[in-house]
Parts: C-alpha cells; structure tokens; sequence
C-alpha cells in the first residue's frame, strides 16, 4: 500500500516543499494539480529524485478540477492506496475543488499555516443509498441525461408490462428523484408531457467515485 499526496500548486514552492517536509506523513507519489506553470519545473526538480511525480492539468472551473481530482482519488483508492490533500498553496478555485473532492470520497486533507501543519476536519456529504445511487449510475452512463422518468425507469428495470408494478416503481422512483434534486445532484426540467433529467455539476462528480 502506498500513500498518495494530492498536491495543487500555486506560485509558493517553498511553502509546498516545506509542508511537505514538516507533515511528517509517508509519500511514495505525488500528484501535481496545475493550472499553469508558475513553479512547477522546481517543484518536479526537488521532488522527482525521491518520490513518484505526475503532472495533472486542470482548467479553472471547480466542478471540471474536481472531477480530474476525484478520478485520481477513484483511481488510487482501487489499488488500495491511502491519498491524502494537501492545500498549503492552492489557488482559491482549487481549494473549493480539493474540499468538494474530499467531501465526496472522505480523504484526508492537510496545510502548513503560520509554520504548523494542521489536518482539516472536512465534514462528509450525507450518504446516497443505494436506489439514489443506483440512477445517478444510469445516468452516467446514458451521457449524464435522460429525456424522461419513463426512459430511466427502463434503463434501471426493464420494461415492465404489469401496470400496478409500473406505477408504485415510478412512484418510488420520483421520490428518489425529488431527493437527488434537493441534495443538488440532478436537475429535472418538464419538458411537454415528460420531465428531463440531468446530472449536475456536482451529481458528475459524484458519479466518479460511486458510479
């Protein structure tokens, strides 16, 4: 098992080396979030002679940086390894990025301040169960959209023929649905007689870790 550092970078490169330095937590890689090159070339330089280093770019839109994010937590967290984040020199957009991503997956998040290391508390989104967690994967998988309850109620079970069957299933289906919308992970759009259904921002990045 080896333990994976999340790094976003600013432009303070001995803030990131020394928080490094002063966590005190095992590092076997580094992952190096960047949005331009302020100080990466010295970052991988120091680094690279003694840990793993990647090089991961991003755009400046927290939903978009958090999914890259959440796919490298995904990725590691299926080889069994340990990620941690660390924030000492994250831009502002980054930061709400990290903390989105740690909310979702339940990582560790650390930051040097003021010559100390603290370990952020982040509090967990609340739990999706498994029926919730059962359409925000269909979802995914038709591309994050469907034109309707009906079309996701077929794609989750089938076609059902028995009336009295199909409508208790699209009953408990609109109450899960209600329940995704409220907790900001889809949006649904009447559109004539049906109704669209969209992962968000925030339902996609929530689909990279449970999807």
């Amino acid at each position: 098992m080896k333990t994976i550092h999340i790094v976003p970078l600013g432009d303070r490169c001995d803030m990131i080396l020394e928080s490094i330095r002063m966590s005190g937590k095992p590092i076997q890689k580094a992952y190096l979030i960047v949005c331009d090159d302020a100080c990466l070339d010295e970052i991988v330089n120091a680094l690279k002679n003694f840990i793993e280093v990647e090089v991961v770019r991003v755009e400046r839109e927290i939903y978009d940086a958090s999914i890259k994010i959440l796919e490298i937590i995904r990725r590691e967290m299926d080889e069994g390894n340990d990620v941690l984040i660390n924030l000492s020199d994250a831009s502002r957009d980054l930061c709400i990025a990290c903390i989105i991503s740690a909310q979702i997956s339940g990582v560790g998040i650390y930051m040097e301040s003021n010559g100390k290391i603290i370990d952020l508390k982040v509090p967990s989104v609340k739990g999706v169960g498994e029926d919730k967690v059962a359409l925000i994967k269909a979802l995914e998988k038709k591309g994050g959209e469907v034109e309707s309850i009906n079309k996701l109620i077929e794609i989750v079970e089938g076609k059902i023929e028995d009336q009295r069957r199909y409508m208790a299933q699209r009953a408990r289906m609109s109450y899960h649905l209600k329940g995704l919308e409220g907790d900001g992970l889809i949006e649904m759009k009447k559109e004539g007689k049906n109704v669209r259904i969209k992962l968000t921002p925030l339902g996609r990045a929530y689909a990279v870790m449970f999807s």
